[in-house]
């Protein structure tokens, strides 16, 4: 019986050798390989940056195509992962105040100063915004980008329409050119008629003393009127001109209008440089000195934009995100990514060793009592 005891003692010891070995090298493999397969293992950089915070719309100048919600960017969230396993959820304010953006959570990668940058467009009343981390030199493609969109709301404040109210104070003599330009077919006829006109005759380049009134979208109104010492000249040729007359109100909006020669005296006006909006004026002539001017409409009450709106949600349902991460250095704690060790195997061993351990003991105290 002894023999027998004393042979199931060295087994038990045995296999429980073995246990410990086998976890012990088990967790040590693991710890070496905790990365997912997908972790970039090479110099540490940026591997992954999205918009998990954004407000559902933005207030925007139309006619300016300018974001004008001082707080829409301190609700932009991003949140950016790096190859060493860190995570941040970075605040976007005053990504937009210059071209130098904003200075992201690791500011020196292998002493390059990252940026972090944002560019937008307006399509279908949208805000469609990029938003590019350049994290290293220009001559590689060391950028990361995150793009998402939000519900434009128009500005009350900017403005939707202009009209001429006050011809300009030139009297013509002769018009720029007769019939219209739109005749001309090919470009050899256009080149012959471009060298035909006569600047001093375009009355695109002659507005002076010319009264531009603007309609804001709340329905108000203002007007300007346009001389040498308030214009600045964007765009000229004989028969076009592009001009910007800038802050016209404490809003900071500026007036930016095109001027078309139509011939015979005739002239049309438009926001931008949209092109002709199909109100045509007649300037003064030696012939008719005191034309009518035509308003381009006389309603005066555009219609009220939709208020925009106060909520702020998460760009992407899928997130999770940090409402009160601060401006570029703020970690959500999660350096280590969630990730479990590489391995199921740990865990059985770990209750072997024990459940061994235990029948050991049990097997020592029931020899005592036989013995």
């Amino acid at each position: 019986m002894r023999k027998h005891s004393k042979f199931i003692t060295i087994l038990l010891s045995a296999l429980l050798a073995v246990c410990l070995v086998q976890t012990v090298f088990v967790q040590a493999f693991a710890t070496e390989n905790s990365a997912t397969p997908d972790e970039p293992t090479g110099d540490l950089r940026p591997v992954s940056m999205k918009v998990v915070k954004a407000p559902e719309s933005v207030t925007a100048n139309d006619y300016e195509n300018r974001i004008t919600d001082s707080t829409f960017w301190s609700n932009v969230v991003l949140h950016i992962v790096y190859s060493n396993g860190e995570e941040y959820d970075v605040n976007c304010d005053g990504i937009d105040d210059s071209l130098g953006g904003i200075v992201p959570p690791i500011a020196e990668i292998n002493g390059y100063a990252g940026r972090i940058t944002v560019h937008y467009y307006f399509k279908d009343d949208t805000v469609n915004f990029t938003v590019d981390y350049l994290y290293a030199s220009y001559e590689d493609d060391n950028t990361i980008s995150a793009e998402y969109s939000v519900k434009q709301v128009s500005d009350p404040r900017s403005i939707t329409r202009i009209e001429v109210t006050k011809l300009p104070d030139m009297v013509f003599t002769k018009p720029l050119f007769t019939g219209s330009r739109d005749d001309i077919s090919t470009g050899e006829e256009w080149n012959e008629w471009m060298k035909s006109l006569d600047v001093n005759n375009s009355i695109s380049n002659h507005i002076d003393g010319m009264e531009i009134t603007y309609y804001y979208a709340n329905g108000k109104k203002r007007s300007v009127v346009v001389n040498s010492s308030n214009l600045r000249i964007i765009a000229t040729v004989p028969w076009y001109a592009l001009y910007g007359v800038e802050n016209v109100d404490e809003y900071g909006n500026n007036l930016y209008f095109a001027v078309t020669d139509e011939g015979d005296y005739k002239f049309s006006i438009s926001l931008n440089s949209d092109g002709r909006d199909g109100t045509v004026y007649t300037a003064k002539s030696v012939d008719n000195p005191n034309p009518a001017v035509k308003p381009t409409s006389t309603e005066d009450t555009p219609a009220k934009p939709e208020k925009p709106s106060g909520n702020i949600s998460s760009a992407t349902s899928d997130v999770a995100t940090n409402d009160n991460a601060n401006n570029n250095n703020s970690t959500n704690g999660t350096a280590n990514n969630g990730v479990v060790a590489t391995g199921n195997f740990a865990t059985p061993a770990i209750i072997t060793v024990v459940m061994l351990s235990a029948v050991a003991v049990m097997f020592v105290f029931k020899r005592k009592r036989m013995f």
